[in-house]
């Protein structure tokens, strides 16, 4: 007799689609640059729309296939999703359309990987609420390393919000998923809550990991020059101006075009920061601020001023003499109160502890009441 032939799960789909997700995040970067510099910026926006509504149309035509098996409950399903992926369309897209857009594409690759790896947990016999948490954890894990590349490559920005946006379409993938393919409420068993406990403990520790190396960082402040935010604070930013006097000299950092392969040197881009707003203010006439960035970057990041080079062996980010005698003209001076609005929003200035204090009780606290369901269903 011949064995029962075994219903393929479908694992493969959504697999290739993060590691395209993960793997294309640099050279996307390089790609996005290359368009808004040599081709159109338009078309940032143009072909992300085009995709997208591409994409609202191909499911619209699975959902009108599978609709002799669907009943009421998939539709309501379905139209809560369509409503979830409206409102994460519009009212979550930020200011920038070309970022609109290309978040928008999130929505539909990110959807697709929860959706598609929803179905292949009910296939491989995991109940709907199991299948549905799984999905939606190891989606928003794709998400996270996808930022995480983001962050160490000079092509892209790491971007903590754009976790959020991925794990908001995680879930409204996973309630297309309802609808699609079904869900009903019998309780995990002891083996699948042990392993939804394990994925949260994963989802919360890979999350706060991430916020701590992209996001959390140091206010300094310098009763002379005023205050700016940094990732490495006085004494970190002391040494990494010595380690790099001494290792720019015989190998210089890159300089653009990026590629999507060299590694970012935070410091360096941190310091840019100041160099970008340093350069703005002078262009805008800004004399006070432009005085105040050119003292922050001599006394905090004097490697990057004296030691980067062009290929001609100018320096780079050094204020050029005829500008410095332009602010000394101006008489414009560093004052005490300046706030420098270097990197905008980027560093947040929390309390490490507190960070780990919120993964801790989001991981405690599920875990008490996973253990409690656990005991009631062994009595």
């Amino acid at each position: 007799m011949s064995p029962k032939p075994t219903r393929r799960t479908g694992f493969i789909g959504p697999t290739l689609l993060a590691l395209w997700i993960v793997g294309s995040a640099p050279f996307l970067g390089r790609l996005t640059r290359w368009i808004q510099e040599e081709v159109d910026r338009s078309l940032l926006v143009i072909v992300p729309t085009i995709l997208f509504w591409a994409a609202a149309a191909a499911f619209v035509v699975w959902i009108v296939r599978s609709s002799r098996r669907l009943r009421w409950s998939n539709y309501a399903a379905l139209a809560a999703g369509a409503v979830w992926a409206v409102v994460q369309a519009t009212a979550l897209a930020r200011g920038r359309p070309e970022e609109s857009a290309l978040e928008r594409m999130h929505l539909v690759l990110y959807g697709l990987v929860a959706l598609l790896l929803y179905r292949a947990f009910l296939r491989g016999g995991r109940s709907a609420v199991a299948a549905a948490i799984a999905a939606a954890v190891l989606t928003s894990l794709v998400g996270i390393a996808d930022e995480f590349v983001q962050w160490l490559v000079w092509t892209r920005a790491g971007d903590f919000y754009d976790c959020l946006l991925n794990a908001s379409a995680a879930g409204c993938g996973v309630v297309f998923g309802f609808g699609l393919f079904g869900f009903d409420f019998r309780p995990p068993d002891p083996a699948e809550r042990r392993t939804i406990a394990a994925l949260w403990v994963v989802l919360v520790a890979a999350s706060v990991g991430l916020v701590d190396l992209t996001n959390l960082g140091h206010r300094i402040v310098d009763a002379e020059l005023g205050s700016f935010r940094s990732y490495y604070g006085a004494e970190g930013l002391e040494r990494l101006n010595e380690d790099r006097r001494a290792r720019w000299p015989a190998r210089q950092p890159p300089i653009p075009p990026f590629q999507p392969w060299q590694i970012q040197d935070h410091f360096l881009n941190e310091a840019t920061w100041h160099v970008q707003t340093r350069n703005e203010a002078y262009d805008a006439e800004d004399w006070p601020t432009a005085a105040s960035e050119e003292a922050i970057l001599n006394r905090y990041y004097p490697a990057v001023l004296e030691e980067v080079r062009n290929p001609d062996g100018g320096p780079r980010h050094a204020f050029p003499p005829d500008r410095v005698r332009r602010l000394q003209q101006e008489g414009a001076v560093p004052v005490p109160t300046y706030e420098s609005p270097a990197g905008g929003n980027r560093i947040w200035i929390w309390p490490r502890y507190l960070a780990w204090l919120l993964a801790a009780a989001s991981i405690l606290l599920p875990a008490a009441a996973i253990s409690r369901s656990l005991r009631g269903s062994l009595r």
